[in-house]
């Protein structure tokens, strides 16, 4: 099967594997930070292997890891848990969201989720035997997620509402007057809110981040993921976490122990190094992101790609309309003829077919190189006429 076929995942899989056959290659779709894990968080791994490598974990993670978890939700996210029994220590963000979702619909149950969104969710309800509910979000609204399409949206089967906030792939955000509408029509339906707060620490132009599980009457029914890849740098360490109250978190500890029990505990004394310590690399990395976040917005625009300004985390997720290609289409070209690889928006949801994802993980001089060749390989795009699939 090609990579014109795939979809989803397997698609953006794909495309990565093809990427890595050109030695000059630019990954602008990936969304791997581009910096190192800082010292201290190596530091703190070397001596636990010496000191705790034969150490036990239990399935849900050491106590004083999600101790800490528990301290930085409160103190960053305004969500108060107990961390003997709401707290959950996972392989990454990634295990964290199949275990949500799992652990919140089954067969034949149903969950909202606002398009286009990450593409795992839809491998997990597949893997549930649970139906996707799409609901579109607009690009002239900055990809918002409007309350009352989510409420219409709701079926006899609906049991869960997905809220990614930044999101990814369209870096919209649910701001706060929303964030409490959404929670109004949770508790209204009865719904289990599945919140990703992943990219929680980047959001950009004085934009506030407001976790859902805050809000007032929403902790008994939100289950919250994040995980330190993204903000410490840290993706292949896999460490992430999830957050929610008592009867929903003892589904997920459940599965957690039987899907893959504790994470390695060298990884977890590096986590917990990484939460006890400064965010001064947080802060430098989210000031880094801002300043590329326009340069890339910039050489979109001097192709004549519009682009809505992302409000938080790390992507563009740009029209390619215009070009009468698909974004599948547009992504080989950009990768055959300009060793570029973007993230066609088909992989996220039906209906995004016009979009490609760009991400701003690369050095300034690397972006600015991607985007001269991607400007070049537009010029020689071949003319075709009417809009793309």
């Amino acid at each position: 099967m090609t990579a014109t076929e795939k979809k989803g995942t397997d698609l953006l899989y794909a495309l990565l594997a093809e990427a890595r056959t050109y030695s000059d290659v630019i990954v602008m779709g990936r969304g791997d930070p581009d910096f190192d894990t800082p010292a201290h968080i190596v530091a703190a791994a070397r001596q636990a292997m010496v000191q705790h490598g034969a150490d036990y974990s239990p399935p849900e993670g050491i106590l004083p890891l999600r101790q800490a978890i528990a301290e930085r939700v409160a103190r960053r996210n305004g969500i108060t848990v107990d961390p003997e029994q709401e707290v959950v220590v996972t392989n990454g963000g990634q295990e964290a969201l199949f275990l949500m979702v799992v652990a919140s619909v089954g067969a034949g149950e149903a969950m909202l989720v606002p398009e286009p969104n990450y593409n795992t969710y839809n491998d997990s309800l597949r893997f549930a035997r649970a139906e996707k509910i799409g609901v579109p979000t607009r690009v002239d609204q900055q990809f918002r997620v409007d309350p009352e399409q989510m409420r219409v949206a709701i079926t006899p089967k609906t049991r869960a509402m997905l809220l990614v906030s930044p999101n990814n792939p369209s870096a919209g955000v649910v701001g706060r007057a929303d964030q409490e509408a959404l929670v109004a029509i949770a508790r209204e339906h009865n719904l289990t809110i599945i919140a990703d707060d992943i990219y929680d620490l980047f959001v950009y132009d004085g934009i506030e981040h407001v976790s859902s599980a805050a809000i007032p009457g929403a902790h008994e029914r939100t289950l919250t993921l994040n995980a330190l890849s993204k903000s410490f740098s840290m993706t292949g360490w896999r460490i992430g976490w999830i957050t929610g109250p008592a009867h929903l978190m003892q589904r997920v500890r459940k599965l957690k122990a039987a899907v893959s029990g504790p994470n390695s505990i060298v990884a977890q004394h590096a986590a917990l190094a990484a939460l006890t310590s400064s965010y001064a690399a947080v802060e430098m990395m989210r000031d880094t992101y801002s300043k590329r976040r326009k340069i890339v917005l910039d050489g979109l625009a001097a192709m004549g790609i519009p682009a809505g300004n992302p409000q938080g985390g790390q992507f563009v997720f740009a029209d390619i309309s215009h070009t009468g290609y698909n974004s599948i289409e547009l992504a080989k070209h950009m990768l055959t003829n300009a060793h570029v690889l973007v993230y066609p928006g088909a992989a996220f949801a039906t209906g995004w077919e016009n979009y490609i994802r760009i991400t701003f993980l690369q050095p300034e001089d690397k972006l600015r190189d991607a985007l001269q060749r991607m400007q070049r390989a537009m010029e020689s795009l071949p003319a075709r006429s009417g809009q793309g699939a």
